[in-house]
């Protein structure tokens, strides 16, 4: 992207006490009539004029300077290559630039400089290399500020910024493993999918004929081979409507660099919808909490159904979380889940974290009119733990407890509260929620 606005050449401290230091140098020169005095002077006076001119020749440069952002495919908790491209398209080298990488506070780079000074070749292309330390959500990065100066630090061009604003959407991580442990964890728990005869397609049993029973549902092989009516019985079909709503607000955000509560609750929720996609089950994710509802735009199922709600998860940008009232969001929320609910029984997971009595009394009241409607509601409460603080020096731990000690203690009586109003509260860590959720899922398969 070309820069559009008008060039303009500063100069610096130095050359004023230069300017200073050449006056009575000619001075000198002119009143001793020392010939070498005046040519040292006007020698001086030429390199700065000179000076001058060059700098102003790379203002101009500046102008036409092409930036273009490019990244490797990015990683979730993983590390990936940022490259910013600079081209000078000029037949001059400009020297001395300054650069500074703008870009969102929520992201790190683990190598290289986001700023500093580079030399841009005539007719040539420079490549800044970054290596980007990857988390869930949509981060900015862009634009580019410069600033050109001369050799010896005479003249300087304002500061321009070079480069359009570029997006990173990094998609939660889950494990395969887990995955599979969700499988065997059910069907551990006696939670499989129940056998159970009824309407469906595929096959279950065979038993006699018995008055009532639909004709095409005789086996005629089967009858004539036991000389008695035979029906063909098919397996009922156990699908559900799962709705999760994930809070994404700025409470949610609390934790280290890329193992925040969101983040953990999001690769959880990743491996849920995961799940229900191999289970068959109907899935619609809302994401709430920022200046937008994301999610899918009704139940959705298969790998389509998981490839959108991924997709949403990784749209989700911290730096335009607003830190006012949650309360707009849940009910925002709620509004949104109300369009697409279908009329009948549902399974709703709410993923929150409560921090104040008039969140409470909103999420308590969401839930008892969901409740009211004949949906089966759970309020899954995510809980800050020990070790979300692995890898913290000594001194970053005992600030990060005390820190989170007191949303601790707020949250487990607020699950109290709730659990005393008849509406189902769950608390997970990061390791045992999309098990626990999973359950809660399970649970009500076969009723």
């Amino acid at each position: 992207m070309k820069l559009a606005e008008e060039s303009v050449v500063y100069a610096t401290h130095r050359t004023r006490l230069t300017a200073i230091v050449i006056f009575f140098i000619l001075l000198t020169g002119f009143l001793s009539s020392r010939i070498q005095l005046i040519t040292i002077g006007l020698v001086t006076l030429s390199l700065i004029l000179g000076m001058r001119a060059y700098v102003s020749y790379m203002a101009a440069s500046l102008r036409d300077l092409e930036v273009e952002f490019e990244h490797d495919p990015p990683l979730d908790g993983g590390e990936f290559v940022v490259r910013v491209v600079l081209r000078n398209r000029g037949i001059i080298p400009l020297g001395f630039v300054e650069y500074n990488l703008r870009h969102s506070p929520f992201i790190k780079f683990s190598k290289g400089a986001t700023r500093g000074f580079i030399i841009l070749p005539a007719r040539s292309e420079t490549i800044i290399r970054l290596i980007c330390s990857g988390r869930v959500g949509r981060h900015r990065i862009g634009p580019v500020e410069i600033q050109a100066r001369d050799i010896f630090g005479l003249y300087k061009t304002r500061t321009f910024k070079a480069g359009s604003i570029a997006y990173v959407k990094i998609p939660p991580s889950y494990s395969v493993a887990v995955l599979r442990r969700l499988m065997v964890y059910a069907r551990s728990l006696g939670l499989s999918r129940s056998r159970a005869s009824g309407t469906g397609i595929e096959f279950h049993s065979m038993r006699e004929y018995r008055p009532g029973d639909e004709l095409k549902r005789v086996e005629w092989r089967k009858s004539v081979k036991f000389n008695k009516l035979i029906v063909k019985l098919t397996e009922r079909e156990a699908q559900q409507n799962v709705y999760i709503l994930l809070d994404s607000s700025h409470v949610m955000l609390s934790g280290p660099y890329a193992r925040t509560v969101f983040e953990h609750m999001a690769r959880a929720v990743t491996a849920i919808i995961a799940y229900l996609t191999q289970r068959g089950d109907n899935f619609q994710l809302v994401i709430f909490g920022g200046p937008e509802i994301y999610g899918t735009p009704s139940l959705m199922r298969a790998a389509r159904g998981f490839r959108v709600s991924v997709e949403n998860i990784s749209n989700v940008n911290f730096e335009e979380i607003p830190q006012g009232n949650r309360v707009e969001g849940l009910v925002s929320a709620y509004k949104f889940l109300l369009r697409t609910l279908r009329r009948e029984r549902n399974i709703v997971i709410i993923i929150t974290v409560i921090d104040s009595q008039e969140y409470l009394e909103a999420l308590l009241k969401i839930s008892k009119e969901l409740i009211g409607l004949r949906n089966i509601v759970y309020i899954v409460n995510p809980i800050i733990t020990s070790y979300d603080m692995v890898g913290l020096p000594v001194w970053a731990r005992g600030l990060y407890t005390l820190k989170t000690y007191g949303i601790l203690r707020n949250q487990l009586n607020y699950s109290r509260i709730l659990k005393k109003e008849g509406v189902n509260t769950v608390l997970v860590s990061s390791l045992d929620a999309p098990f626990k959720i999973a359950r809660l899922i399970e649970l009500h398969r076969s009723r």
